[in-house]
């Protein structure tokens, strides 16, 4: 069987910037959280996929975040912001929901980050606000959530 070749992203110093702060938090998951050892993997997975950038991982399918939800029965809220590397991809997703009993629930999505290796992107995102963000996501309770389907091909 034929080895795929990895390919190179093409990679501008704002985009280093948000992939260093996915590793960060990757790792910061791994050491201050209890995870199961699926989302060890997962999240070991991910800090492999994103140390290579710009060179892409074949195989790696990963998604890593937080999610929180506040509320009651009548009325709630979820948020989210989700880190996802494919091997032709690497993305910032962020949204969540809100729900109110007379009215019936609402998705929404804020700019995101997206780089692909093809060289689409979209920045939408400020940059400067994410991990503020997430740090005050964590602070009120928020999950981390892990969702790794790689197969990956290993280099030496």
């Amino acid at each position: 069987m034929e080895k795929n070749m990895s390919q190179n992203f093409s990679l501008n110093e704002d985009d280093e910037y948000v992939i260093k702060i996915a590793i960060n938090y990757a790792r910061k998951f791994l050491k201050r959280f209890m995870v199961s050892p699926r989302e060890i993997v997962g999240l070991g997975h991910a800090v492999y996929a994103l140390e290579r950038l710009p060179k892409s991982t074949p195989g790696v399918h990963c998604e890593f975040g937080i999610w929180h939800k506040d509320g009651d029965k009548n009325f709630s809220e979820s948020k989210y912001i989700d880190f996802t590397i494919l091997d032709n991809s690497f993305a910032v997703s962020i949204g969540g929901s809100v729900y109110e009993s007379s009215v019936g629930s609402d998705s929404f999505s804020d700019p995101g980050w997206l780089v692909e290796l093809n060289g689409y992107r979209e920045n939408g995102l400020e940059i400067y606000r994410l991990e503020e963000m997430i740090d005050d996501y964590l602070k009120v309770g928020a999950e981390i959530t892990v969702s790794d389907e790689s197969e990956i091909e290993w280099e030496d």
